[in-house]
């Protein structure tokens, strides 16, 4: 749910980010971590960090961050104030080159507790999320865009259309709208000619398209009705819609997708950071993160908990997940960079 590289001013600006009074924050609780904001992060303290805490007689901080390369300011400044952040599976690849994280110990979960490719050897999956249409029933009844290329389709459905500022998952959603398959979209982006394809694909519906930040923005367009249709995160979609705001779900060719955390090179307790992340992964704690953000846990063993009212909010339920598909984070580990550069270039361009 964040940006590989859109924070190239924070790799730059380490001075203003490691002042005395940010040092002395570090200093002063057992742990510092970082998260992106808004209900997601207010749902992880709750859930998560409050009782793992207070199991551990930890105190801990917190802060906000869209992009682990603010992470790796401080690491390339030698002075380092965050302990644990939060970055996509698919950017992991790219910290690890960037020589930006920490190798967690074997055992800090038991990966067989975890849905495949949730845990590496850098990185603890914390969130199971999908990127996908929603639209606004009082404009489109129940018959909003079936597809994606009934949403990239302007004139059967007119409107402004929200959609994240990154080549993520939109790369995925411009080569099925382009008519490739489910089962081939990281095999059509794999060649050059389809990552060119996809990139001109957006283009054609970037004058239609208004792009949030963050989740929290996103959250806002839909109640605010500033938009009409959208593709982002289940979790803050359903948030809006808890809100009042008249939107529907289309749970066809969403894009299941992981977060994770990870401990920053450095970090001024990273013991203390091991402990916290192996704690807070806990199915215990997790199982709660749905009680204040639609979003589940790459932690099997919290599922045996939900009821079916929970498990329908939940974009890995049995029903929601059947028409869905997994990102390859590998592909965005080798690409992420180049299309994060190239689709910047393509939202300059007239």
């Amino acid at each position: 749910m964040k940006r590989a590289t859109r924070h190239l001013a924070a790799l730059l600006i380490s001075s203003a980010v490691l002042t005395s009074g940010a040092m002395a924050v570090a200093q002063a609780a057992d742990v510092v971590v970082v998260q992106n904001g808004g209900i997601t992060q207010e749902a992880h303290r709750k859930a998560m960090w409050e009782p793992a805490a207070k199991a551990l007689g930890f105190t801990f901080e917190e802060d906000t961050s869209q992009s682990w390369t603010e992470g790796k300011a401080q690491v390339d400044a030698g002075a380092v104030t965050w302990d644990i952040v939060s970055l996509n599976m698919g950017e992991v690849q790219l910290a690890v080159d960037a020589d930006v994280l920490t190798k967690l110990p074997a055992d800090i979960v038991d990966r067989n507790d975890f849905l495949p490719g949730s845990v590496s050897d850098y990185c603890v999956g914390n969130t199971v999320f999908s990127t996908l249409i929603a639209y606004n029933t009082e404009k489109f009844g129940d018959a909003g865009p079936a597809n994606f290329a009934e949403f990239w389709d302007t004139e059967k459905f007119p409107g402004k259309r929200a959609m994240f500022r990154s080549p993520r998952g939109n790369m995925e959603a411009a080569a099925l709208a382009l008519g490739t398959p489910q089962a081939d979209v990281y095999k059509f982006l794999s060649t050059e000619e389809g990552r060119k394809a996809a990139l001109d694909k957006i283009a054609e519906l970037k004058d239609h398209v208004v792009w949030f930040d963050s989740g929290a923005q996103s959250t806002q367009l839909l109640t605010d009705g500033q938009v009409d249709l959208i593709y982002g995160w289940n979790g803050r979609i359903i948030a809006a819609i808890d809100a009042g705001a008249p939107f529907k779900i289309n749970y066809k060719d969403g894009l299941l997708d992981v977060d994770c955390y990870a401990v920053l090179k450095g970090a001024p307790h990273v013991d203390n950071a091991i402990k916290f992340v192996s704690e807070i992964s806990k199915a215990q704690y997790v199982k709660d993160l749905p009680k204040y953000v639609a979003y589940g846990s790459p932690n099997l063993k919290a599922n045996e908990s939900y009821d079916e009212a929970t498990l329908a909010r939940l974009t890995t339920s049995p029903e929601n997940v059947k028409d869905q598909y997994t990102t390859d984070f590998a592909f965005w580990g080798q690409y992420g960079t180049t299309l994060s550069e190239a689709f910047d270039l393509m939202l300059a361009s007239n």
